[in-house]
């Protein structure tokens, strides 16, 4: 770790990337502009252009294939991303080769990009100076291996002369500064941003970047509202009609203050006029504590949705100068009410519409945490997966002291989710009523599987079963080893089958063992599923967009195949008198 004065230390297996690509699976983000192209047609000296970038967590071997959008750094002359960003948002993927390190300068403010991955007790990213005032922030929950791309978006802004802000800082979407002053930045006036690679190799995957204004983006004008009283809360404007009128009347703008004095339950419909001063793409947004939606000329723009007070449903538009007619619905939940309505264009932050009293402050309720600090934890709980619909129902999470941790869907003993650092954030199951009943990581999950691990298959071309028959495959419950960690049990396809789940002996991934008795039939293990699986060396294999890595013993002979739109890596698993056992690791 390196403390340099006008140096913003960033150190471990950061990977950055410009928010706004689908590379790691996130919407493309509209409010950010591609880098320059021609920024890259001139490379200097270390730097060179790349179609896709392959390393590996272990070897310092870097692969490139050729092609453009990935510029591969090596130790020589800084590489210039943008120039004339005075007050800027960047979103950036890196991609660290074991051991690299690096500085990305914004003016005169830097962060240090480096791998401190595989030193002994460290595990991750260590933050250590804001212009040589330690601030000694250890990132492991946001960090990943090297050889993995990772997401770094920072926010700079200027300040008085010889001073900016670092507005915001995450990484992999985990937030690790918020409104950092740095003093005698003169730099960031400067408006060049560059990356310098001082060891190893760094790849970057330019995503986007939003120079921010102070402009003010738009108004609201012939604001009317309607206050319907209710027996119980209103969920839509559909039940409105159904409802009694208390009042209507003109306000300057959004307001829930016309509620006051009301019955609990009610229902309030807000129309008027949008007026934007340019034509563009607005995001337009709404924290509220009950149900609320918007229509902009006549389409749902954002979609109604319950939320609680803190939390914001965005919807995006694209607007022509001057006005446009907007009707916005609430409806009172018995939690704590306000209605809160923003917009924000391609180089702004979010402006409010509505008046300071009409969202109050959400209660502060603390973080409900359990840390695996001397021992395993396990919680049952439910879990939400990204891109699903519903809940997982029989979810067992286990956070090991080590910092290893993972969730695993009893129901099928799919292997759900991976994730380093702290454990479990449990105030959605614990906090008051609870009802959620949600587990959320207390670091970046990296998604596995959402199916059985193992299956019945005739053939290695047979597909992979979406769900194993209920008379073949039920769960037995677990028990503890010496340590505290448990081993899941299941009877399958009349035998048995045990899942043990550990931390690997380095502290780099978990291995995972699945020990069959009394199987006869052919079984097969799925140990990935993804867009793409490479063998980046023997037994290591690349999973999806560099999300994750599958390590197995060198002599075993997995089959990689094409399934359903995946690529998906099988082992056989077969031994004498229906017993047997595969084991791989998960590096992340």
């Amino acid at each position: 770790m390196i403390n340099v004065k006008r140096w913003f230390s960033y150190s471990s297996a950061l990977v950055c990337c410009l928010s706004g690509w689908s590379a790691l699976g996130q919407a493309v983000d509209e409010s950010l502009s591609p880098v320059p192209s021609g920024s890259f047609s001139s490379l200097p000296s270390g730097w060179t252009q790349a179609g896709s970038v392959q390393m590996s967590p272990y070897q310092t071997d870097v692969k490139t294939k050729s092609g453009s959008g990935i510029i591969v750094g090596k130790p020589g002359a800084p590489v210039t991303l943008l120039s004339n960003a005075k007050d800027v948002r960047l979103v950036l993927d890196v991609m660290l080769s074991p051991g690299a390190d690096g500085v990305l300068m914004l003016g005169n403010t830097g962060i240090r990009v480096a791998d401190s991955w595989a030193k002994p007790g460290v595990n991750g990213n260590t933050f250590g100076a804001v212009m040589g005032t330690p601030v000694d922030l250890p990132a492991q929950n946001a960090c990943e291996a090297p050889g993995i791309w990772q997401r770094l978006e920072v926010t700079l802004q200027s300040g008085k002369p010889g001073s900016a802000v670092l507005d915001k800082v995450t990484l992999n979407g985990i937030l690790l500064h918020e409104n950092v002053v740095v003093s005698g930045a003169q730099g960031a006036s400067a408006g060049t941003v560059t990356l310098n690679v001082t060891s190893g190799t760094v790849a970057v995957r330019p995503v986007g970047y939003q120079l921010i204004s102070d402009r003010k983006v738009a108004k609201l004008s012939n604001v009317r509202y309607k206050l319907y009283e209710a027996k119980t809360e209103t969920k839509s404007m559909s039940e409105l009609a159904n409802l009694k009128l208390v009042k209507e009347d003109t306000v300057s703008t959004v307001t829930y203050e016309v509620s006051y004095g009301q019955p609990r339950w009610h229902g309030i419909v807000f129309t008027g006029n949008l007026e934007v001063e340019k034509a563009g793409v607005y995001t337009l947004a709404l924290q509220n504590g009950g149900y609320a939606g918007l229509e902009i000329d006549g389409k749902e723009i954002v979609p109604n949705t319950y939320l609680d007070l803190g939390r914001m449903n965005t919807g995006k538009v694209n607007l022509s100068a001057g006005k446009h007619a907007f009707t916005l619905f609430f409806g009172r939940s018995w939690p704590r009410p306000g209605l809160g309505m923003f917009i924000a264009a391609s180089d702004t932050k979010f402006q409010p519409l509505h008046t300071r009293a009409s969202l109050p402050e959400p209660d502060p309720v603390g973080t409900i945490a359990v840390l695996a600090k001397d021992k395993p934890q396990l919680v049952r709980s439910f879990v939400q997966m990204a891109g699903e619909k519903g809940k997982r129902t029989h979810c067992l999470s286990v956070g090991t002291p080590s910092g290893l941790n993972y969730t695993i869907d009893l129901s099928k003993d799919a292997l759900l989710q991976v994730w380093r650092g702290k454990f479990a954030d449990v105030t959605e199951m614990w906090y008051e009523r609870g009802e959620p009943q949600l587990l959320f990581p207390m670091g970046v999950t990296v998604p596995v599987t959402g199916q059985s691990s193992l299956a019945v298959l005739t053939s290695a071309q047979q597909a992979w079963p979406d769900s194993l028959p209920e008379k073949e495959f039920d769960y037995k419950g677990w028990k503890l080893d010496a340590d505290g960690n448990p081993t899941t049990e299941y009877a399958f396809f009349g035998g048995k089958v045990a899942d043990a789940i550990r931390p690997d002996a380095d502290g780099k991934g978990l291995v995972r063992t699945l020990t069959l008795s009394g199987v006869s039939q052919p079984v097969y293990c799925r140990m990935a599923a993804a867009a793409s699986v490479e063998e980046v060396s023997k037994g290591l294999y690349r999973i999806g967009d560099s999300q994750y890595y599958v390590r197995l013993d060198a002599k075993a002979k997995p089959v990689i195949r094409s399934s359903g739109g995946k690529q998906e890596l099988l082992l056989p698993v077969s031994g004498k008198d229906g017993s047997a056992s595969v084991s791989y690791s998960i590096v992340w």
